[in-house]
């Protein structure tokens, strides 16, 4: 992901536009193909070695400054770094400067070199008290410059080009408002896809159908009654799985302190996809809901919402879960996350009046102490009868004697 600085727009009348590079330019690809090596050699050297050899390829090589440091962003976020605590250099340090402590308050010292081989001499006489590129290696041994790389998933030139556009797309998402995206000639897989990766990014959508044309609202992180970074990183998440649709037309609202644009693209932009569809992926807490269940009753089973529900109106649900009952009975489960409040009292307002749909609400403990939330629940029949609260996951205690009364 790009951080603000280096993202590279325009904006004309309203309209914010990426500056997309072109993934065929052999000028960039060599310099990307050189960064990458840079990369490839850098296990178990560390942060900093890395870091000056990849900046001396962003300074000797011709070509936009901002473009090459946003190659250089992309590729540190494939590299792993040893970040674990080193407790027997925070020992060393602590036992260091208590030393120091002790012996400033009982000694005096007529020069720093004096006062330097007392402290060394009683807390640590293996390090030499004349050398002091030693001791200060040894200090700061495990600040972010000394961290060892372990390792790095390399790429090709040209899919890092094309990653780099998706991550001036992303960057933008990450300020926006609102998203919507419509989707012609979608085909059922890659839709399905879709929509498995707004679930499993906990994004809750507007979904609206019209002769075989789908749109899509989403809110963007700025719409939110409830703040989070991570709600933010999930919507520039959910565009890479936009590429993997033939035809898309994607609109959002993007906000730079108090000036708006409008962000427009559609698949001739000429990103191509930049990761696998995860076609047979499962999500840890999926995992562990069907372990519960199946450990409570063997009457229903489980599965990762994988059909759209039809609501009143032209409205579409595309649930969390799908639940099987032996009898042949079916019901799914929409979950409503801390972030989901206008779509909570939407869905509820949708379904005021229905007896007959088969969608259970979910509802987060953290949504649910909201006095606009806690009284639009109680004064919902729908929810009485077919809601139950969760703090994380769901749990069975709250869910079997909604399924059971189901049958």
């Amino acid at each position: 992901m790009l951080t603000k600085d280096l993202l590279r727009y325009k904006t004309q009348n309203g309209q914010i536009l990426p500056q997309f590079v072109n993934p065929a330019d052999n000028r960039l690809l060599g310099i990307a193909e050189q960064l990458i090596a840079v990369f490839e050699e850098s296990p178990a050297k560390p942060r900093a070695t890395l870091l000056e050899s990849s900046k001396h390829i962003i300074d000797s090589t011709p070509g936009t400054p901002i473009v090459k440091r946003g190659l250089e962003k992309l590729l540190l976020d494939r590299t792993e770094f040893d970040t674990t605590p080193n407790e027997e250099l925070i020992a060393f340090r602590q036992k260091l400067f208590t030393e120091t402590s002790r012996l400033l308050s009982q000694e005096t010292f007529e020069n720093y070199a004096d006062y330097q081989g007392k402290v060394l001499a009683e807390s640590q006489p293996e390090v030499d008290p004349t050398d002091g590129a030693d001791l200060t290696a040894k200090l700061y041994a495990d600040l972010p410059s000394n961290q060892q790389v372990l390792t790095f998933k390399t790429l090709s030139a040209e899919h890092l080009l094309h990653r780099y556009n998706t991550a001036q797309v992303q960057g933008l998402l990450l300020h926006s408002n609102s998203l919507t995206l419509k989707l012609v000639d979608a085909m059922t897989a890659e839709l399905r896809q879709l929509f498995k990766y707004l679930r499993f990014n906990q994004l809750l959508s507007t979904i609206r159908k019209a002769e075989e044309r789908y749109q899509i609202t989403v809110d963007g992180p700025l719409n939110l009654f409830y703040k989070t970074k991570r709600y933010g990183m999930n919507l520039a998440n959910f565009f890479v799985a936009v590429l993997h649709q033939p035809k898309w037309e994607l609109t959002a609202e993007i906000q730079f302190r108090n000036t708006r644009w409008r962000l427009s693209l559609d698949e001739s932009c000429g990103i191509k996809p930049i990761s696998q569809q995860f076609l047979a992926y499962i999500p840890e807490d999926i995992q562990l809901f069907q372990t519960m269940l199946g450990n409570k009753t063997d009457d229903w089973q489980i599965r990762p919402g994988s059909q759209f529900l039809p609501l009143p109106g032209d409205l579409y649900c595309f649930p969390d879960y799908q639940l099987v009952h032996k009898s042949g009975v079916e019901t799914a489960i929409e979950l409503f996350h801390p972030w989901h409040q206008g779509h909570l009292i939407a869905r509820l307002n949708t379904l005021a009046e229905q007896k007959h749909v088969s969608l259970i609400l979910g509802v987060s403990k953290a949504l649910e102490k909201k006095p606009l939330i806690a009284d639009a629940l109680a004064a919902s029949a729908y929810f009485s009868q077919f809601g139950f609260t969760f703090r994380e996951v769901p749990t069975i205690r709250t869910l079997l004697p909604i399924l059971n009364a189901l049958v």
